[in-house]
């Protein structure tokens, strides 16, 4: 099967880049109305779940899903495409701060793929936050992401502001990892000292028999 083929005899096509900024400007720069234009077209309405909303260059749009900070699902329409494509935004958590994962189904032909593909790819790399840090996403298995060491690579910008100090708050009010000696430790009540038996006093009868 061809790169990118599907079992329906379309074709889907994917791209990530990792970012050194929070989840929340992350969706503000591709998640928004305003945003879209980096990756689908210029939009000027509010994107709603269910709402549909037609763009100047004719593309039709529904909103299937939209989960802020993290997925925004949209079907795409044109009268002349043979059919409808779907693409979708997600906002993944990554040793960076996030990344920013673009995904195409329907797609008609490998050539309208590779197009897709080195225009998200510039359009991610464009962005002033990236990381220099390429993301490899196959049916294989896990992500296969550039060394942060590799020559060549462009040097991470520095973290948002805040971002760090937030995730580490957010780490301390989860508490420790489940299984993790700490997270043991602080279930385990303190051992408490099991006071000594109280010998009862003999009785006065009993006293007195012995001292016959």
């Amino acid at each position: 099967m061809a790169t990118g083929r599907t079992s329906d005899g379309g074709y889907q096509a994917g791209v990530r880049r990792s970012f050194a900024v929070g989840s929340e400007m992350a969706w503000a720069a591709w998640g928004e109305a305003s945003g879209l234009v980096r990756w689908v077209g210029a939009c000027t309405q509010t994107l709603t779940e269910g709402a549909q909303i037609a763009l100047a260059d004719g593309t039709r749009i529904k909103v299937v899903r939209q989960v802020p900070p993290r997925q925004l699902r949209l079907r795409l329409e044109r009268d002349a495409w043979p059919r409808a494509r779907t693409v979708q935004l997600r906002v993944l958590p990554s040793v960076h701060g996030v990344t920013v994962a673009l995904h195409a189904e329907g797609l008609p032909d490998a050539s309208t793929r590779e197009e897709l593909l080195a225009r998200w790819t510039r359009a991610l790399e464009n962005w002033d936050a990236f990381s220099g840090r390429t993301v490899e996403v196959t049916r294989e298995g896990a992500p296969k992401r550039e060394p942060a060491g590799k020559k060549g690579a462009k040097k991470p910008p520095a973290l948002e502001k805040g971002l760090a100090k937030r995730g580490a708050a957010s780490l301390k009010k989860q508490g420790p990892a489940r299984g993790t000696k700490k997270a043991v430790a602080a279930k385990q009540p303190r051992a408490v000292k099991k006071a000594a038996p109280v010998k009862k006093k003999a009785s006065a009868a009993k006293k007195a028999r012995r001292t016959k």
